[in-house]
């Protein structure tokens, strides 16, 4: 094997791409042909041909992929925050919910106090008032035995 058999051994070996001599696997795999519908005048029989571009060409060959691509995620994202936004306005209303309740409920347990409350105040007179009338009674019946005692009949 001489000088020369060592070129064209390195002329047929594949470093990288085919078709693209010297980008040995820098560029991404090209996409696949287009699809056409029903009734397209282009047929996905024959494959296009794609000349070879400079990176460059490539470069703005991705860019709307990459901007779809971001829309895509913005739009997504977008998305879930309205349905976290959602979510968190469904919480809150709950949430409302439930403090209108406990309102509620303390109302009724303010005006239930207050009958109680009302409730011992005349039980606490009705205490006092019969309290009064015992003592006027026991203080009568200790009278009567002296008058009686005193007036010997």
């Amino acid at each position: 094997m001489g000088p020369g058999d060592a070129a064209r051994c390195r002329e047929t070996i594949s470093w990288g791409r085919p078709g693209v001599p010297g980008r040995a696997g820098l560029w991404p795999p090209p996409p696949p042909p287009a699809r056409s519908f029903p009734g397209d005048a282009k047929s996905t029989d024959v494959p296009e041909k794609v000349p070879a571009a400079g990176p460059r060409l490539g470069d703005i060959g991705r860019r709307p992929a990459r901007a779809f691509q971001r829309a895509v995620r913005l739009w997504g994202s977008r998305r879930a925050r309205a349905a976290a936004a959602a979510r968190e306005e469904q919480s809150r209303a709950r949430v409302e919910g439930a403090l209108a309740r406990l309102r509620a409920e303390l109302l009724e347990m303010h005006f239930q106090n207050h009958q109680l409350a009302r409730t011992l105040l005349d039980l606490h007179m009705k205490v006092q008032q019969l309290k009064r009338e015992y003592e006027l009674e026991i203080a009568s019946e200790s009278q009567s035995p002296k008058d009686n005692a005193m007036n010997p009949e």
